[in-house]
């Protein structure tokens, strides 16, 4: 077999094969063999009509066409196996330039490559923001917002009213052929926060709920704002939007007291104090999740910006295809839908694909692959102590989100149970890996081993019960659309498949 290979750009190669006229016969007459054995030749049983008995019968071109199948079969793997090709996934045939003698053309994605750069220059200090008492306060204010009663009022909204509202934005300069409407009507609803609660990550600006102060109902408010070009939500990032606030009803919440009877309703406690060290410990624990997500990604993504990244098409696409799932699933569980979301958005399915999901696909895409090249350069493997210990998480986390039962009913034990033993693997193995970029990025933050005890006396007699914080009442726009498509990169596996044929 005679063979010439062209490596691209996109990390894949394209084979042209020919075949010898000699191996060629062969393969005919293995498919003369093949079609006597599910076409009826008269006079021969299934299988025993000779090859000149099986062309007169069909003809010239369905015995070529049959060894052509036979011999792509055939050639396929002896083709990676004697050019030395490590394929991703399944190769593509472009092309039969020739069926006598057999020449076909091949088009085969590689497997990812990465070689790392920056590793020794790595550097960004470790600072996570304590818990304050305030912080405590806040969160118990919180849930107890989200168990008041809500009572309707007469007067003008002030803080801490929740005002339900009909929501349009229309972009004052649209593109010419647009819609400018980038907000169709949306019911909503607002709680107006302190200044000090004001959070600058408020939807559909920082200070929206703040502005409806002083507005009754009945009343329609409208509000200008000009955007960045950097703005957090595409929609209106770099434009002038014109906000349209219908507003429906104001109304007020009564908190329950902080009483005996509140405090054994969400989680057994039976002092304030109990609550708030709860709580702390709580808020201590969620804090460094959420600012070691934000840590370690960055460092990854300095890593991401710094190597040399090799990747097929295909493997772009197929992350993209898992983006898009995951916000489906997402938005299914918050009572929503794709479809509603685009319209919310004012959005076709391809500008959503091109404008949020290849990006968020390309970037945990290089992120995995930076990861597994991380995995391999520090030689890093999950003790099983390690694992068993997240695979108690994994499942204690899906009992406390109430997906256990739903999980496992769906997949059945044994798959329920690969895909915990797989996710907790896939923990352990970041955990593993973060300790290593730690090291090298701020070593002074590494807690040694001595130091992770405190003695007897400095260890704090918290309750073992964390605070039930309940879910918001008032859902965001952000809720809907932040459906995971910027999240921890998970493991990728090889595959090798055999050539898939395209239609002629």
């Amino acid at each position: 077999m005679k063979i010439t290979k062209e490596f691209t750009d996109d990390n894949q190669v394209k084979i042209t094969a020919e075949i010898e006229p000699e191996v060629y016969e062969q393969f005919k007459h293995r498919a003369s063999r093949k079609i006597s054995q599910s076409t009826r030749i008269p006079g021969f049983r299934p299988g025993k009509a000779p090859y000149n008995r099986v062309l007169m019968h069909v003809g010239e071109p369905a015995i070529a066409r049959q060894a052509v199948d036979l011999l792509i079969d055939d050639a396929y793997p002896k083709i990676l196996e004697q050019e030395e090709i490590k394929p991703w996934g399944p190769g593509n045939l472009d092309a039969i330039k020739s069926e006598n003698p057999p020449i076909f053309e091949f088009t085969i994605p590689l497997e990812p490559s990465v070689e790392l750069q920056g590793i020794e220059k790595l550097s960004k200090p470790y600072q996570p923001q304590p818990t304050t008492e305030e912080d405590v306060t806040k969160f118990i204010d919180e849930a107890r917002r989200n168990s008041a009663i809500i009572v309707p009022l007469e007067t003008k909204a002030a803080e801490g009213n929740v005002v339900f509202i009909s929501l349009q934005a229309e972009d004052k300069k649209p593109e010419d052929g647009k819609d400018p409407v980038v907000v169709k009507p949306t019911p909503q609803q607002v709680l107006i926060p302190t200044k000090k609660e004001q959070r600058s990550s408020e939807w559909p600006f920082e200070g929206f709920a703040r502005s409806l102060i002083g507005h009754k109902a009945d009343e329609t408010v409208e509000f200008n704002k000009d955007f960045p070009v950097d703005y957090s939500d595409p929609d209106f990032a770099g434009k002038s939007i014109l906000f349209k606030v219908d507003i429906q009803a104001v109304k007020g919440l009564e908190l329950p007291e902080l009483d005996r009877e509140y405090l054994q309703s969400i989680g057994g406690f039976e002092t304030v104090d109990d609550l708030r060290t709860a709580v702390k410990s709580r808020l201590e624990a969620q804090n460094k999740e959420s600012y070691d997500n934000v840590y370690y990604l960055d460092l990854v993504d300095q890593l991401r910006q710094q190597s040399v990244i090799k990747y097929a098409p295909q493997m772009l696409a197929q992350e993209e295809e898992q983006v898009l799932h995951r916000i489906e699933h997402d938005l299914e569980h918050r009572k929503m839908t794709l479809d509603l979301l685009l319209k919310i958005r004012n959005k076709t399915l391809d500008e959503y694909k091109n404008e949020e999901i290849k990006p968020a696909a390309l970037h945990r895409l290089e992120r995995s692959l930076v990861m597994d090249a991380l995995t391999k350069h520090f030689s890093i493997k999950v003790e099983n102590e390690h694992l068993e210990s997240e695979v108690s998480n994994v499942v204690n986390g899906l009992i406390m989100s109430g997906e256990f039962q739903e999980l496992q009913k769906s997949l059945g034990q044994k798959k329920f149970a690969e895909t915990v033993t797989i996710e907790a693997a896939n923990r352990s193995l970041e955990n593993a890996i973060r300790a290593k970029l730690l090291e090298i990025a701020d070593p002074s933050a590494v807690v040694k081993p001595n130091e992770t005890e405190k003695p007897e006396a400095e260890k704090p007699e918290a309750e073992d019960k964390p605070a039930k914080k309940p879910a918001r009442k008032t859902p965001t726009k952000k809720s809907a659309e932040d459906a995971s498509i910027e999240e921890a990169p998970q493991k990728k596996t090889t595959r090798r498949k055999k050539a898939e044929t395209s239609e002629e």
